[in-house]
């Protein structure tokens, strides 16, 4: 298969041990509606484990986030639980060791990949979100989740993707002892449990964190998480709950987050917070500035993914408790607003829950990851005009529970 000039969307396939791999003009084809025809291939990403009995089979790894390096031809998939036997998830799952599946990335585009070349420990529990660095060698990786608890995340991997290999585990301030018990709990706030994270070009660049646990995002320059010593951040914004995903504007000089949910009283948001990164850097105080998206009767919406445009002018952010896409503008007073907002649906009026978005380089498309958890292959992709927000296609088959993904155009 030709994969030049093409486009794909790489789909974290959560509760499926897979990510799945979507041609996005092919799903453009209104013949291909409600169907998987798009989908390319589901390369597994993790391996067999073995009984006592002998028998094999699949670990479970919950795939949920991805990061693809062109220049090295890399592709990274985050395992939130590495590879981890069925029977152990049971419980809990939460907690688990973290790993991340590196694949030959254009192998993968043209679906001749079934399995990772390297399955790589981060040496850390739970990692959701993950981030390129502008140098295209590194990946850093948040770490949300504490040793067997929900509580307890506060490192970032840093990757060499060359290598490959973890460099080092960056810390984030903590205070006290993990929680011992999942959220809901007035027992959480002591660790940041990072789960999404970004970088923002500039002078310095900067890495900045949404941390779930403690209701926050944390700053820092890259150098420093680079460097591998010990560094405070630059700063902690404090937001109006618990924060999951995050993404910096192309010019580095705004970003977004998504209010997800408080994990001391389980209460989730209805909003996402504006950062002004370029007020930061010169030094000057710049509160964070909350939208309310999702609903207009002041219910909650539970906002999880975030993505700028590419001109930086717009932004999308996807509400799993509404099932609504919102499209966010800046005014010429530079205030951020609500400018437009769609329902998705599933198929057959099945919930959407959507989580992850990402935006074509075009800046045309938003693709939305999303669906209940349920059988396998029973996570949908919605493909949305960015204007309008009118939903042009939707794939089906793309995990169980999908969460982030990746737009690959080469």
């Amino acid at each position: 298969m030709d994969v030049r000039a093409r486009r794909f969307a790489l789909v974290s396939g959560r509760w499926d041990a897979s990510v799945a791999v979507v041609d996005i003009d092919t799903a453009l084809d209104l013949a291909h509606h409600d169907s998987d025809r798009a989908v390319v291939s589901r390369p597994r990403v993790t391996p067999d484990l073995v009984g006592e009995d002998g028998a094999r089979f699949a670990a479970v790894g919950l795939p949920v986030s991805l990061s693809a390096v062109p220049a090295l031809n890399r592709l990274l998939v985050v395992n939130h639980a590495g590879a981890t036997a069925p029977q152990a998830m049971q419980g809990c799952p939460h907690g688990h060791a973290g790993a991340v599946a590196l694949f030959d990335l254009r192998a993968a585009l043209a679906g001749q990949a079934s399995a990772p070349d390297i399955l790589l420990p981060t040496r850390t529990f739970g990692p959701v979100g993950c981030v390129v660095t502008p140098d295209g060698r590194h990946v850093l990786v948040a770490a949300g989740e504490g040793e067997g608890l929900e509580d307890g995340g506060f490192e970032v991997s840093v990757i060499d993707m060359a290598a490959p290999a973890v460099l080092h585990n960056f810390v984030l301030p903590h205070a006290g002892r993990p929680c011992p018990r999942p959220s809901p709990d007035e027992g959480f706030g002591g660790f940041p449990n990072p789960a999404g994270i970004a970088i923002a070009r500039g002078v310095p660049d900067l890495v900045l964190t949404a941390d779930g646990g403690s209701g926050t995002v944390s700053v820092f320059a890259l150098a420093d998480v680079l460097s591998g010593g010990p560094h405070p951040p630059l700063v902690r914004f404090s937001l109006p709950t618990g924060p999951f995903g995050i993404a910096a504007s192309p010019d580095g000089t705004q970003a977004v987050v998504a209010n997800r949910e408080c994990p001391r009283t389980g209460e989730e948001g209805n909003s996402v917070s504006f950062l002004d990164l370029a007020a930061l850097r010169r030094g000057e105080g710049a509160a964070p500035v909350a939208v309310v998206i999702g609903s207009d009767d002041g219910r909650p919406s539970r906002p999880m993914g975030v993505a700028f445009a590419p001109d930086g002018r717009s932004a999308f952010a996807a509400c799993f408790r509404t099932g609504t896409l919102s499209r966010l503008e800046r005014g010429a007073d530079g205030q951020w607003r609500e400018a437009r907002r769609t329902t998705l649906e599933g198929p057959a009026g099945s919930p959407s829950c959507p989580r992850g978005v990402a935006v074509t380089a075009d800046g045309a498309l938003v693709l939305v990851a999303g669906g209940p958890r349920g059988a396998p292959a029973s996570s949908v992709l919605w493909l949305v005009d960015a204007q309008s927000l009118t939903p042009l296609s939707r794939v089906t088959g793309v995990g169980n529970e999908s969460y982030f993904l990746e737009i690959v155009e080469l």
